[in-house]
């Protein structure tokens, strides 16, 4: 009987552990599933991909990215990206979205870069209206004219800033951006304009001279100048008065003085005491030798009348 109690109470509490067991092991399951990110995957770029560059599938990979970090309209296979045309510059590691493509079915070349509205025109530039190669695709400029007005008086020559803030799509055939910074020399720039500006831009450059000015990375504001002429440049030229010569004086030789040694201390001697002279007798005596007798005579220094 007592065999039986005890075999009873053997298969209860493997019971009551397989229970708790499992009952650990449920719990477990949920955190762990409660702490799990959700992942999609995302086509990324695995180089830096050049605006105008159609994308190829060396050049992508699949990565799986937290669902709350994917952007929208993330493409998420590379048979729906390879083939297309990057509109801007798509650097490594970043996700391919539709926003950064041109329209599929856009060839690679210089027209995938040009925002919609916009156009591309071509100047023709000089080394010097080129800044010797220094301007480059994607820089910012702005075209100044000069051109000849013809006059009541005279005919005299304008400058002025017409199109300011220009992009350059190109130099030359060069649509990339040198990343050494070395000089791209060439005889056209291709500049990003609207139809208006085309057409303000052709009359500048058959009837007139256009350079390219050169702007810094950050600056977009405009200038607003009035232009110059070259009546006004004479003139300021004219009063412009040269200022006074002033002869100046040769300069003086430096003399450096040597330092004075110092002279050694003398010492002062103390004053010599000098004695009174003594006092002169009122008499004298005088020895008188008489053979073997010496006598003695004493005489008055002074007589009767005040005189020694």
């Amino acid at each position: 009987m007592a065999q039986r109690r005890y075999t009873i109470v053997f298969y209860v509490a493997v019971f009551i552990a397989a229970m708790a067991t499992y009952g650990v092991y449920r719990v477990l399951q949920a955190a762990k599933l409660s702490a799990r990110v959700t992942t999609k995957p995302v086509v990324v770029a695995a180089r830096d991909i050049p605006a105008g560059a159609a994308l190829e599938k060396q050049s992508l990979e699949v990565k799986q990215w937290p669902a709350v970090a994917v952007p929208k309209e993330a493409m998420a296979s590379l048979e729906a990206a390879v083939g297309r045309v990057a509109r801007v510059p798509v650097f490594a590691g970043e996700a391919i979205v539709p926003g950064r493509l041109a329209r599929a079915g856009t060839a690679p070349g210089l027209e995938a870069r040009i925002a919609p509205g916009m156009r591309a025109m071509s100047v023709r530039i000089n080394d010097v209206a080129g800044m010797s190669g220094l301007v480059q695709p994607n820089s910012r400029v702005d075209v100044l004219v000069s051109l000849r007005e013809s006059g009541s008086s005279a005919t005299e020559e304008v400058s002025k800033l017409f199109l300011e803030n220009m992009r350059v799509l190109s130099m030359g055939s060069r649509t990339t951006r040198d990343d050494s910074g070395d000089p791209t020399p060439a005889t056209t720039a291709t500049l990003e304009v609207t139809p208006a500006q085309a057409e303000k831009l052709a009359v500048a450059m058959r009837q007139g001279m256009i350079q390219l000015v050169l702007r810094g990375f950050d600056d977009t504001d405009s200038t607003g100048t009035k232009g110059s002429s070259s009546s006004e440049v004479l003139a300021q030229l004219r009063s412009a008065t040269p200022a006074p010569v002033v002869a100046k004086a040769p300069p003086r030789p430096v003399v450096r003085s040597t330092p004075r040694r110092a002279e050694p201390r003398r010492d002062t001697p103390p004053p010599v005491a000098v004695a009174p002279p003594p006092a002169k007798p009122d008499s004298l005596t005088v020895r008188v030798y008489r053979g073997n007798q010496v006598t003695q005579q004493k005489f008055d220094t002074t007589s009767t009348n005040g005189t020694p």
